[in-house]
């Protein structure tokens, strides 16, 4: 891996209450809601799919939604063009599992006795990207590596700050939501999105999707 993520089992969620899947120890082992309701119903089908293509609409630029669901994104396909202002709101609509959302390309490994696993992107999306935090609620943590977030209008017990503790992306708690305010950096390509929480079970399980980055 090319940070390396502390696996501490000391350390918990903002509550206080030790958690065994978050980013610093990552273990082993309205229409848009019922949209995503509809998905959790029909998860591993042919059902899912089509969902999933219906609701996923492309964004172009303003203010999006990200849905967070067991184990899935809504939408899991989007487009951005580089140099556009986004509001996205992220949302975990999961009752009971905490969710990140992680953007990046290719992938860090951790040996394990079956096979290695993909613990975080190898390239961080968000490396040297200005993020401002405009609402967070429910938010366990946002490891901030590389990044530049600001948060100074909200208290942010929960920003870790520095590199050495895995890529960029929030984790948040069941029901949490967080809105980010951002302009697409000059980063054309495709682009994946994951939750790698529970050491890749999320992301094998199928909660991923992809960005296309137009150019400006």
């Amino acid at each position: 891996m090319s940070d390396s993520v502390s696996q501490n089992p000391s350390e918990g969620s903002a509550s206080g209450a030790p958690v065994d899947w978050s980013k610093r120890q990552l273990i082993v082992g309205t229409g848009a809601l019922a949209a995503a309701g509809i998905v959790a119903l029909f998860a591993g089908s042919g059902v899912e799919n089509a969902v999933r293509s219906i609701v996923g609409p492309t964004v172009q630029s303003g203010n999006f939604s990200v849905y967070q669901g067991d184990y899935f994104f809504i939408p899991n396909y989007m487009t951005w063009r580089a140099g556009d202002l986004m509001t996205m709101t992220l949302h975990n609509s999961s009752p009971t599992h905490y969710h990140e959302m992680m953007i990046g390309k290719g992938f860090d490994y951790q040996p394990s006795q079956l096979q290695d696993l993909k613990v975080q992107f190898h390239t961080d999306f968000w490396d040297g990207v200005h993020i401002n935090v405009l609402q967070a609620n429910g938010v366990d943590n946002y490891v901030e590596n590389k990044a530049i977030i600001n948060t100074n209008s909200l208290p942010a017990p929960w920003l870790i700050k520095g590199v050495g503790q895995g890529n960029t992306s929030p984790t948040l708690m069941p029901g949490g939501t967080l809105v980010l305010q951002f302009t697409v950096p000059n980063k054309p390509g495709i682009w994946h999105y994951g939750c790698f929480v529970q050491g890749y079970i999320h992301y094998l399980a199928g909660m991923r999707g992809t960005i296309n980055i137009l150019p400006a």
